[in-house]
């Protein structure tokens, strides 16, 4: 039986291997600054996402919205500090009101395990990939979970 440093090194050197293009999603759906948050909501809902870049009409990154901006705001109208946004009120809070604009970018050829250390540390959930200065794609926390635990599947650990 192979030693468990033997392993993690194979590990390490399949997760090397794999770039940010070969795990991103190129179809990328985005939103805008002004979108209500009920609004992203219905689309993470319905396409079973977690997070959506958020554009300016001249295509740069201007933030991520996830599921944990939202359920900071769910938590804000349970305790009554930010109105509900339903269909007697105005317009409801919107993207720029939760949007996280401090975006953490890679490109890509960033590795696998490059992704897995950045989203740990910096507690990541999406991340735009970049192209020089287009996005090319995005990388969820689901794209990491599903090609990480393939390479160890294959690697039996």
């Amino acid at each position: 039986m192979r030693e468990k440093k033997d392993r993690v090194k194979d590990l390490s050197k399949m997760l090397k291997s794999v770039k940010a293009s070969d795990i991103m999603t190129k179809d990328v759906i985005v939103t805008k600054k002004s979108a209500t948050l009920s609004e992203i909501a219905e689309i993470m809902i319905e396409k079973r996402i977690s997070g959506l870049p958020v554009m300016s009409s001249s295509g740069k990154v201007l933030g991520i919205i996830t599921e944990n901006d939202l359920f900071m705001v769910m938590d804000m109208v349970r305790s009554g500090d930010i109105p509900h946004s339903g269909r007697n009120a105005k317009k409801g809070p919107t993207v720029d009101f939760a949007m996280s604009t401090k975006v953490h970018k890679i490109k890509t050829n960033t590795n696998l395990e490059d992704i897995i250390v950045l989203m740990k540390y910096k507690n990541a959930h999406t991340l735009p990939v970049m192209k020089g200065k287009k996005m090319a794609g995005v990388i969820g926390r689901r794209d990491v979970f599903k090609k990480f635990y393939s390479i160890v599947k294959k690697l039996h650990l």
